[in-house]
């Protein structure tokens, strides 16, 4: 009698072949489901189409006046809000109203001495979603001064100012560039506002053409009209 050969049931016999079928299956399925939820929470995110919003916003200047020697960077605050139309879920465009502390400071070895000029300026801005809540930003920027002074302070208990509105033109315009990151309503913004216009009113030998160059960063919180 031809002796009996045990064969093993079909699942045994590709044990590792079940194993790794049922494995693939449940990764596709994980891989599915947090695709789905990962959409979701970027749509939730996202800002339909149509929407008008306001964001108040505060954040610090430095700036400084191209042209001049011998100077410095000056901080100085800047506030106020802006609004915003978004076009389509890639672009938005916006403009503001904000009240910007401006100015350079001279490099003296002793003491301080610095001019500080305040604008009024109305940014308008193409607004570039690229990625999610970043967005590049690109425009033009009016601005209209409302105050300058010359402050100096010698370093031996001596100090003063002088009011210097008549000697700066009282229009400016720059062209802003920049980056934006939003998250849970909250805007994070770094720009730069190149000067295009001179801002002294007089010039000739020796006397420097000097433009506004302004390096801002703020925080916002953006919410639907």
């Amino acid at each position: 009698m031809p002796s009996r050969v045990n064969v093993p049931p079909s699942g045994l016999r590709h044990g590792h072949k079940t194993v790794g079928r049922a494995t693939l299956y449940c990764m596709k399925k994980i891989f599915l489901m947090a695709a789905l939820v990962l959409s979701g929470l970027v749509a939730k995110a996202q800002v339909e189409p149509g929407t008008f919003t306001l964001m108040p916003k505060v954040g610090l200047n430095m700036a400084t006046m191209t042209g001049g020697e011998d100077t410095k960077m000056k901080a100085g605050a800047v506030a106020g809000v802006e609004a915003e139309y978004r076009a389509t879920n890639l672009i938005g465009v916006s403009a503001g109203l904000l009240y910007s502390m401006q100015g350079v400071r001279d490099d003296v070895p002793q003491g301080s001495s610095k001019y500080c000029n305040d604008y009024i300026n109305i940014p308008i801005l193409a607004n570039f979603y690229v990625w999610k809540g970043l967005a590049l930003k690109v425009g033009i920027q009016p601005g209209f001064m409302v105050s300058s002074k010359y402050k100096w302070d010698d370093g031996d208990g001596h100090d003063g100012d002088t009011d210097t509105k008549d000697y700066y033109e009282s229009f400016d315009f720059s062209v802003p560039v920049g980056a934006s990151y939003e998250w849970n309503g909250y805007v994070l913004d770094l720009r730069y506002n190149i000067g295009v216009t001179k801002v002294n009113k007089n010039s000739g030998p020796g006397i420097d053409d000097t433009r506004n160059g302004v390096l801002a960063i703020t925080l916002g919180y953006k919410f639907s009209l």
